[in-house]
């Protein structure tokens, strides 16, 4: 048995075990399991006659270990946020939809299964990383994902490119070259949470990261994330606690420079038709359009949606065009429309406003009250560049059912959940003392009470 397939076994293993006495061993585990999924590596092919769904265990394991540590946990007073409504909305509109669009099927079947474990997941996290440190262990754990996806981009075999562009890294969310591309890019800013600490050893990891990261998706050659990153870049010089903005402007010319450098011609040439003239788009582009045409219509036949998984099934009765069938809408917004209905979609943006809202509102009470708070808003920074990016990529790729962003969205209340026990870990306790009591001779104490 390979040396990875133990390691991975002894950190599975012991995490989960772990998970019922720290459930935060679970988080991270959990976290873990997403970005690598073993079973699509050459080395969990020995263990894959267990057909063992390893994040659904661990997600048993955290569930048990949260009930059982429920009085340990600092959740607060209030057991569910605005922004943890949100999710449950969203998947309340999901399961509505199998009632009122068409019916069941293979895809139905495995979109709900994921999307319940998803949001258990975020829910279960909300309630156990409530607390600087159990924040940070997910900082530390995405940024050493992020430069586990971009170590294994970059010994990809050729295999795994399809038309100059990567394919089948990690989990099933990033087997396409844009899922792939846009988690990490919403990952980048945690680098930066790295890189701004004291310790040279969270510097050396976030430079590390840095570079495999940025190379894994000049590898993509996704336009959706020369976009978003674009647009994210600009505004984290906005949204950046301002005694790092120089600094940010600094390395956001450093990135340029070397993204400049590690591109090729087929990146640019990729990037250049976001330019071009209407008569210039290349197929893919062109597509898109048309997809996004006939979804409107398809909205307009069902607004209370199709139905979790039924959009390829559909797509091709509503553009005209004989060549497009069981295609994918591009655009996590239509999709979310057409599937789970005008409703679903309010739901959606609803819980996307609600977390930008409580990111607000975290850091206004972090620096009216506390002085040293540089870590932690550093962490909503990261947060809300990371949201930024796949609010931005999913304008022109399907990201609704995608792990990562509902993962981003759930942080947006551990972080509420952290603040709030920092605050009240400042406010004054009041100890009340038993008052003393004369004691004169002669006379009972019963007398005097």
């Amino acid at each position: 048995m390979p040396l990875r397939t133990l390691t991975f076994l002894a950190f599975f293993l012991g995490s989960t075990a772990a998970t019922f006495v720290y459930p935060m061993a679970g988080v991270v585990c959990y976290l873990v399991l997403y970005h690598v999924y073993p079973q699509t590596t050459w080395w969990g092919k020995s263990i894959a006659g267990f057909g063992s769904r390893y994040a659904l265990i661990c997600g048993a394991c955290l569930l048990v270990g949260t009930f059982l540590n429920l009085n340990r946990l600092k959740f607060g007073r209030r057991f569910l946020l605005p922004v943890e409504w949100g999710l449950l909305l969203v998947f309340l509109a999901i399961l509505l939809s199998t009632a009122t669009g068409m019916g069941w099927d293979a895809r139905t079947v495995e979109f709900l299964d994921k999307m319940a474990k998803v949001f258990l997941f975020a829910l279960l996290m909300t309630h156990v990383a409530t607390t600087p440190r159990a924040l940070w262990q997910i900082v530390v754990t995405l940024v050493v994902m992020a430069l586990y996806l971009g170590h294994e981009a970059h010994v990809a075999p050729k295999g795994a490119f399809t038309d100059n562009r990567l394919n089948g890294i990690g989990g099933p969310d990033f087997q396409d070259s844009n899922g792939l591309s846009i988690h990490l890019c919403a990952l980048i800013p945690f680098l930066v949470v790295l890189f701004r600490q004291q310790a040279w050893g969270w510097k050396v990891l976030a430079f590390l990261a840095a570079g495999y990261t940025a190379n894994a998706i000049l590898l993509c050659r996704t336009r959706s994330v020369a976009i978003a990153g674009a647009i994210a870049a600009l505004l984290s010089i906005v949204y950046i606690p301002r005694r790092h903005r120089r600094w940010a402007a600094m390395a956001l010319c450093l990135a340029l420079a070397g993204v400049t450098y590690l591109s090729d011609d087929w990146y640019w040439k990729r990037v250049s038709t976001l330019f071009t003239s209407s008569e210039e788009r290349d197929e893919s582009v062109s597509t898109r359009l048309i997809i996004w045409s006939g979804a409107w219509e398809m909205i307009k036949d069902h607004p209370l949606g199709v139905g979790v998984g039924h959009f390829q099934r559909q797509i091709g009765r509503y553009t005209g065009e004989q060549g497009i069938v069981k295609r994918d809408a591009h655009n996590s917004y239509l999709l979310c429309a057409a599937e789970i209905g005008l409703p679903g979609l309010a739901a959606y943006l609803a819980t996307l406003g609600l977390a930008w809202a409580t990111l607000n509102r975290a850091v206004r009470r972090l620096r009216a009250s506390l002085a040293d708070a540089d870590r932690l808003e550093l962490i909503i920074f990261a947060n809300r560049i990371g949201l930024i990016v796949y609010m931005v990529a999913g304008f022109f790729s399907s990201r609704f059912y995608t792990e990562g962003q509902w993962i981003l969205i759930a942080m947006t209340a551990c972080i509420a959940r952290t603040v709030e026990n920092e605050l009240r870990a400042l406010e004054p306790r009041v100890i009340v003392l038993d008052q003393p009591r004369l004691v004169l001779p002669g006379l009972r104490q019963e007398a005097l009470a």
